[in-house]
């Protein structure tokens, strides 16, 4: 293999190995809705490397939660708890309690869910290990009539929440045309959607409004840091150094 063959593989070898670095991004989204703070926020981060989301987590706020200030406390004591509803099991535990005001957040740690169609890209995190929201299962809520928040069996209600992400894949940190697809989802006890609440409308969040009046308020997407590469990539280095000190040698070398 001559030179100009062996730079041309080489050429082709790190091209691959640089689209198989993955970037961290940071995800800040607010809707507004109709419950009691008027809000639902949603902070998290992911990791894309240009063909696979992962590590996709964040912290959505509870929309229906009221303060009280004689009934209520911000570490759910016993002696009422936030909105006197058993939370424990759902809300994050922030170091120190929550202020005065301050809307409890649900931990979203269970990326179960992702496609691609074109350039965008779609993905969901989950409160619980699963997809299951809505009544019969799963979270996709566009057909009528629907239910929310309970399982399959019209009785138990499932206590899930999620929050899904649209971007687009040619310039993620561009959310001009993806801002207003993002939605989410909230069946736990201060959540919005309760486990008797009906109707014909979509998830609260869709473009158009849900049926307690949530639709998508804003939408930032922004790098944070290149994925460290992996040591082969290093050792492809060290690789290609040698291979243009042996042409090297081999042109000094008398005929």
């Amino acid at each position: 293999m001559n030179l100009k063959s062996k730079l041309a593989a080489a050429m082709v070898l790190a091209a691959n190995v640089s689209m198989a670095q993955a970037a961290t991004y940071n995800v800040s989204a607010a809707f507004t809705d109709g419950g009691v703070q008027g809000q639902t926020v949603f902070n998290g981060s992911f990791d894309w490397d240009g063909s696979t989301v992962s590590n996709f987590s964040g912290l959505l706020s509870e929309s229906m939660f009221g303060w009280n200030g004689t009934a209520f406390d911000s570490n759910g004591s016993a002696a009422g708890g936030m909105n006197g509803a058993a939370y424990s099991t759902n809300v994050f535990a922030q170091p120190g309690g929550y202020a005065l005001n301050e809307a409890p957040l649900l931990n979203l740690t269970n990326q179960l869910a992702s496609s691609t169609s074109g350039s965008l890209v779609t993905v969901s995190t989950f409160l619980q290990n699963s997809t299951d929201v809505v009544t019969g299962g799963g979270y996709d809520v566009t057909a009528t009539p629907m239910a929310y928040g309970t399982m399959g069996d019209g009785n138990s209600r499932n206590y899930n929440a999620f929050f899904t992400l649209v971007f687009d894949s040619t310039n993620v940190t561009d959310t001009s045309a993806t801002a207003d697809q993002i939605v989410y989802g909230d069946m736990t006890s201060l959540g919005l959607m309760g486990p008797m609440l009906t109707g014909a409308m979509g998830m609260t969040a869709f473009l158009g409004g849900g049926s307690m009046g949530g639709a998508p308020l804003s939408l930032s997407i922004t790098e944070v840091a290149a994925v460290p590469l992996p040591g082969a990539v290093w050792l492809f280095g060290g690789a290609l150094l040698s291979l243009f000190g042996a042409n090297r040698r081999k042109s000094v070398l008398p005929a």
